[in-house]
């Protein structure tokens, strides 16, 4: 277990309205997107949704990301925040995490000591309360969510 690891997720950035939107994967090999994610609301839930291709291959959908019913995402307590990042890998750097999940995705908001405005997401897959590795995401460019925009979320370049 790492020795300066420290749960202060209260110290960190909060999920909040404004981290609402569209969100990308890069392959950083061939710097094309992977994959894009949506962090949405509805009421009072939260949902990660994923653009998925509908059979024909020509037209696309958000689909929301689980596999069983529980569907929308709960906040981590700071003991299961605690458990998932004591690990070594996360020693470096110093910083709070805060995290939503259902019961196989979640999603996770990094917020520096060192530098509090350089946040940073990733999306996170469970086994059970095990945790695999988490991917990092990186928040779409406002006019990718503007509905007059020259930019088609469908032209973009996937791996």
């Amino acid at each position: 277990m790492a020795t300066n690891l420290f749960v202060l997720p209260r110290f960190g950035e909060s999920i909040h309205q404004q981290d609402l939107g569209i969100y990308y994967i890069l392959n950083h090999h061939t710097g094309r997107v992977r994959s894009l994610i949506q962090l949405a609301r509805e009421n009072v839930h939260w949902y990660l949704m994923q653009l998925q291709p509908i059979a024909d291959g020509l037209d696309y959908r958000w689909s929301v990301m689980s596999r069983e019913n529980d569907c929308a995402l709960k906040a981590a307590t700071d003991k299961q925040i605690a458990h998932y990042f004591s690990k070594a890998e996360y020693a470096e750097p110093c910083g709070a995490w805060q995290v939503m999940r259902n019961a196989d995705f979640g999603f996770a908001k990094f917020t520096p000591i060192d530098d509090p405005e350089d946040v940073s997401y990733a999306i996170l897959t469970f086994e059970g309360e095990d945790m695999k590795a988490p991917i990092r995401l990186h928040k779409a460019p406002a006019e990718w969510l503007e509905e007059d925009s020259e930019t088609d979320i469908l032209q973009l370049e996937f791996a």
